[in-house]
């Protein structure tokens, strides 16, 4: 990757803080059917969200914890079956429940978040087996897609350059391995290539690639040069 838009841990908690108060006031706007409505991520209501959102921002607040006393403990007590039976369980409860879940759950996050220093965010943590700050930045990408998943205004057209960068980024083993697929951004100097094969090269802002790597909705598409578009492989 060659990249011009990266942040440090600062500015990145900011982002987060900006977008916990938007995901929260997001929440406030709900009703009932609100809740209810399909999102266009597979299967999924905003209840979905909303859950996964308070159960994620506790299994972090609690790898911050553990971290700071020198000690790692898995993500969810009780692993992945334990997160999609929450999400399967509690997704369909009265919004004010999952608000107070949700807000809950920031609230934890930011508690165990403040006043870590950068050697904290090097402590070793079970999420991915990386150092804590593999949490940040996960929190990062989950807040801001998420935050566009509940369809209450926000849009991808509103994530940072860093943001968007960062996704496409992470996102870069959901492109095929059998072609060579060069991405580049037109408004940064960010670009990456991957993989092996017939050429392709798919270019937009910054924001437009990032919204399509992560399935997101956008009022433009990339430009596909060479080859038709690469089709998109599974979550990393």
């Amino acid at each position: 990757m060659s990249t011009s838009t990266s942040i440090g841990i600062t500015e990145r908690l900011d982002e987060i803080s900006t977008a916990h108060a938007g995901i929260r006031a997001a929440a406030e706007q709900m009703t009932e059917a609100d809740a209810r409505l399909a999102d266009h991520l597979p299967g999924w209501t905003r209840g979905h969200i909303l859950i996964h959102l308070a159960d994620l921002s506790r299994a972090f607040a609690r790898q911050a914890r553990y971290a700071l006393k020198g000690e790692t403990i898995e993500v969810y007590d009780g692993g992945r079956e334990t997160r999609n039976r929450s999400i399967e369980a509690n997704h369909g409860r009265p919004v004010e429940w999952l608000r107070e879940q949700l807000d809950e759950g920031l609230t934890a996050l930011e508690q165990a978040w403040d006043g870590l220093d950068e050697d904290d965010w090097q402590r070793a943590c079970a999420y991915r087996n990386g150092p804590l700050l593999g949490t940040q930045l996960a929190w990062w990408r989950e807040t801001e897609l998420h935050h566009v998943d509940l369809g209450t205004g926000y849009r991808s057209e509103q994530w940072s350059k860093a943001l968007s960068a960062h996704v496409v980024d992470f996102l870069q083993p959901r492109l095929p391995k059998d072609r060579t697929v060069r991405v580049v951004s037109q408004d940064t100097d960010d670009s990456w290539e991957s993989g092996d094969g017939a050429e392709v090269t798919v270019r937009g802002d910054i924001r437009t690639l990032a919204a399509w790597i992560s399935g997101r909705p956008s009022t433009a598409t990339p430009t596909v040069e060479d080859a038709v578009a690469p089709e998109l492989g599974a979550w990393p």
